[in-house]
């Protein structure tokens, strides 16, 4: 009998313990960097038409998200909450070049790294699903 009420402290505490880490931890996931933001709403036409209201919360690489808040050229970064449109992006492997259109007007072409090349899009419940950019044609920010 003494063990039941053990056993619900032991619970009890682990769910604390992890409770505060999930706590510490999500504020670093979910903040901005330098005043920029992340889970940006975008709208995916795919290569196949195929059109998708998304949230995107970062990108990186199929292994692991590398920055919720820019996408790295070579030698410089873009801002992804900056972006209104992405087109004409390459469909290749390696690096993907695509048109970038900024919501201050300004238009450049840039060739993202390897490394970011994969968008890291929230799913339900949750979820995160991993899309090749070299697999959409065009993005459009909200």
């Amino acid at each position: 009998m003494k063990l039941l009420p053990v056993s619900r402290m032991a619970l009890i505490g682990v769910l604390c313990v992890l409770g505060a880490g999930a706590a510490s931890i999500a504020p670093q996931n979910l903040s901005n960097l330098e005043g920029h933001h992340s889970s940006l709403k975008a709208n995916l036409t795919m290569s196949d038409g195929t059109v998708r209201a998304i949230k995107l919360e970062g990108v990186g690489c199929p292994q692991d998200m590398c920055s919720r808040v820019k996408a790295r050229e070579q030698a410089n970064s873009i801002w992804l909450d900056g972006l209104a449109s992405v087109r004409e992006i390459s469909h290749t492997a390696g690096p993907v070049t695509a048109m970038f259109k900024f919501k201050d007007g300004t238009e450049r072409q840039a060739s993202i790294i390897t490394a970011n090349r994969v968008l890291y899009v929230q799913r339900s419940f949750g979820f995160t699903e991993k899309i090749d950019l070299a697999s959409v044609s065009e993005i459009d920010f909200e």
